[in-house]
């Protein structure tokens, strides 16, 4: 069966880089750039080191900073009216993965007749968007390097994707110096968002020796780093190796897809506002814990890495295996983050329908290596209610 691999254009890494950002405008033919942040960080004037570099490069701008944390189908829409109005030729995406979420599915509708949700699911998008830029501040989602954008289902509940080719950035820009001021819970929880996006690509049926190879490196780089990161938010090493790491997860997971954790974890209630990367950590553990079995030699060496140990020479690849599911709660209890879904105000009967979305999410389930039924995502579910 043959494989394809695809990446974004483009990289440019290091600290100082996202001065960089107009050579990259005019390099896309750019000359008008709306900048799509979120409020909190428009706030803070995050985003003022790319302003000037802007200014100074001679390209007009205007901010966007109405991002949602959970991007909502009217914000999509408000987002790319805004690029029209202003005459946009190039989206700069810049803030955590729902600013850049915002930015790509943004770009969607600035080349394709709305709304958004019409693109729901694989490679509907018909017609290639607007050029875009894409800038984390955060060591997490990895969304500068996917082909997706994770929306709030507003009309039936838990979230939804639009996934296209043509959503993929045509430039990224890594500079680990816009991560040094994140606070430690969202630099824990967004780094368990980038392991989870490495391990599951890394154990999933579509891993190829490519994707391995980014996977591994991406979990190397987050295992060793992400506590010190944590610790001391100064430490640029830490930060550095963080930023890479979820860029390498995002190049992997874009060609594999998820697995379970994510079907369970975008379908928990909406109205619980739990971000995604808690999500993932909540549902981490009982994840592996089911998937183990399916695949010992993958989940052997992620425990091994989660451990921060080599313990072939003195276990077995089962007992390395089974060993996956204390070794995820043990980081967690290092960063702070408590499990056990009615800590997060869902509720008892919320979690059939929950169950009923984790099944139907046949684009993440369809890459996890053991087969789930909706009653097994549903006892999950219930055995870890307030674990």
């Amino acid at each position: 069966m043959p494989f394809s691999h695809l990446t974004v254009k483009k990289i440019v890494h290091g600290i100082g880089s996202v001065k960089d950002a107009p050579k990259e405008v005019k390099a896309l033919g750019g000359s008008r750039v709306l900048i799509v942040t979120d409020p909190g960080l428009a706030q803070l004037g995050v985003q003022k080191v790319l302003e000037d570099a802007l200014t100074e490069g001679g390209i007009a701008w205007e901010l966007f900073a109405k991002a949602e944390l959970e991007p909502s189908m009217d914000s999509i829409q408000a987002c790319a009216d805004a690029a029209k109005n202003f005459g946009a030729d190039v989206l700069i995406g810049f803030g955590g993965g729902s600013a850049l979420d915002s930015a790509k599915a943004a770009s969607v509708l600035l080349s394709n007749e709305g709304p958004i949700e019409k693109y729901f699911g694989m490679q509907k998008v018909p017609c290639p968007t607007l050029p875009k830029i894409l800038i984390p501040t955060t060591a997490g989602t990895g969304s500068e390097m996917t082909n997706i954008a994770v929306l709030a289902d507003t009309k039936n509940g838990g979230k939804q994707g639009v996934c296209s080719d043509y959503m993929y950035a045509d430039t990224v820009l890594l500079d680990p110096s816009l991560t040094v001021g994140l606070p430690p819970r969202v630099t824990a929880i967004t780094g368990v968002d980038a392991f989870v996006h490495a391990m599951e690509s890394y154990c999933g049926i579509a891993a190829t020796p490519f994707t391995d190879a980014l996977d591994l490196a991406a979990m190397r780089l987050i295992c060793a780093n992400i506590r010190q990161a944590y610790a001391n938010g100064q430490n640029l090493e830490a930060r550095q190796a963080m930023l890479y790491g979820s860029a390498l997860a995002g190049m992997g997971f874009g060609n594999t897809q998820n697995g379970i954790i994510h079907a369970i974890g975008t379908t928990l209630p909406v109205e619980c506002h739990i971000p995604h990367g808690l999500a993932m950590a909540i549902c981490g553990p009982f994840s592996v814990g089911f998937n183990y079995i399916a695949n010992p030699d993958k989940y052997a060496l992620v425990a091994d890495l989660l451990r921060g140990a080599d313990r072939a020479a003195s276990m077995s690849v089962l007992e390395r295996a089974a060993d996956v599911e204390a070794a995820f709660r043990a980081l967690l209890a290092d960063l702070n983050i408590e499990t056990g879904l009615s800590r997060y105000r869902v509720k008892r009967e919320d979690l059939p329908a929950c169950a009923d979305r984790a099944f139907a999410a046949k684009r993440l389930l369809n890459n996890n290596p053991r087969t789930a039924s909706r009653d097994q995502i549903l006892a999950l579910l219930e055995a870890n209610f307030e674990v």
